[in-house]
């Protein structure tokens, strides 16, 4: 019996390590590389938003005036885009891991084509939009205003079945709702206060200042659309799910948003001004390239890096990331700007913070259920395993 147990255990030793340790170093490792993923993604498109953000509204306080301009340097720097394409298509086990799918059927050539196009429409006049109400707003009001694109998304991802609505969601998507709601109120009360006591140029000032509120609300609505669909479309449509599907969403979307913004620039016959604008720029013409390069750069950053967090985690947790960049604008803006903080924009700067850690709080509890199944499922298996040996 000593001879067959020493003959055994061994045995029972190797088979152990086989099923035990290739099942959890494996799992660990990728964890901590995609949240790793995650957390560079979500850096770069909190520090790109904001650089392009305050870049645009300096644009508009030294002499721009081109909402045209503003609109085109988001989508048109898309060609840089193709230089991580290039490195990276090589390998073609370069696999975006968060969906996986077992048809790896395509949609056809025309179908493609109209989701391109319609993406672009939709980031063309969302861009368009927000360049408006830039230049009406001030850059914290603005960027604030902006935050109730996740609400949006929500609402949309619901309506698409994307997402389960809970009390942390809900929660979530109340309070960035009444943060806008009351930078609504605030400048209502404020215009009528100055039309009873003051001239016609404050009015004219609170009609941009309506004019710049409804555009930067439509243009958040539009985007937490774009949102959504790029998650349904990964979904439903795109099945393959690689890095070159990817790279041709982000790089098609942008051209034909260029388009449509080409032809508004044209059409409106802004490019006319654009030589004086630039010769009678306050900082200068080589300020005036700079800056409009640079906003151009951080956009294509930003739009590339949210969309790896929309297929790395979801639509909702990406509008999640840019309403986190809420808070950080409007103290950006006080510094450099001088822009007023009054106590209804420090009230919604909270508010926006609580309902990005109400949903952050939300995938926390998600992750910790899915690493509970997890390992309930394996445990299964050893089970199993163990009692087949």
């Amino acid at each position: 019996m000593t001879d067959v147990q020493e003959e055994t255990d061994p045995k029972t030793k190797k088979m152990d390590a086989l099923i035990v340790i290739p099942a959890e170093t494996p799992n660990s490792v990728n964890k901590c590389t995609k949240w790793l993923e995650i957390g560079i993604y979500a850096l770069i498109v909190l520090v790109s938003q904001s650089v392009a953000t305050i870049l645009g509204k300096l644009y508009y306080n030294k002499g721009g005036k081109s909402t045209w301009l503003i609109s085109l340097t988001e989508t048109i720097a898309f060609p840089i885009l193709l230089i991580p394409m290039i490195f990276n298509c090589t390998n073609n086990n370069n696999k975006i891991p968060k969906l996986e799918y077992h048809d790896s059927k395509s949609p056809s050539l025309m179908t493609k084509l109209f989701i391109y196009v319609f993406l672009g429409f939709l980031v063309g006049v969302g861009c368009g939009l927000f360049s408006i109400g830039l230049l009406h707003l001030p850059a914290s009001t603005f960027s604030l205003i902006s935050s109730s694109q996740l609400a949006f998304n929500v609402l949309f991802s619901l309506f698409m079945k994307l997402e389960k609505i809970t009390p942390l969601i809900a929660n979530s998507i109340a309070l960035v709702t009444i943060s806008s709601l009351l930078l609504a109120l605030d400048s209502s009360n404020k215009a009528s206060s100055s039309s009873s006591s003051s001239s016609s140029s404050s009015s004219l000032s609170n009609h941009h200042n309506a004019i710049g509120f409804i555009c930067t609300l439509i243009a958040s609505a539009l985007f937490g659309l774009l949102f959504s669909l790029t998650d349904l479309l990964f979904r439903k449509f795109l099945k393959k799910n690689t890095l070159r599907e990817f790279m041709d969403v982000i790089i098609c979307q942008s051209f034909f948003a260029t388009c449509i913004i080409l032809i508004g620039l044209f059409a409106s016959k802004e490019w006319r001004n654009l030589k004086t604008e630039m010769n009678n720029f306050e900082l200068g013409r080589l300020a005036y390239v700079m800056i409009l390069i640079w906003i151009s750069v951080c956009w294509q950053l930003y739009t590339y890096c949210l969309l790896g967090l929309i297929m790395k985690v979801s639509a909702v947790f990406a509008n999640v990331i840019t309403t986190l960049g809420a808070p950080l604008i409007p103290i950006m803006s006080v510094i450099i700007f001088n822009d007023k903080m009054s106590g209804v924009k420090a009230i919604s700067i909270v508010l926006a913070i609580w309902g990005f850690s109400s949903y952050a709080y939300q995938q926390y509890l998600d992750e910790l259920n899915h690493k509970g199944d997890r390992n309930g499922i394996e445990d299964e298996s050893t089970d199993r395993q163990t009692t087949s040996i």
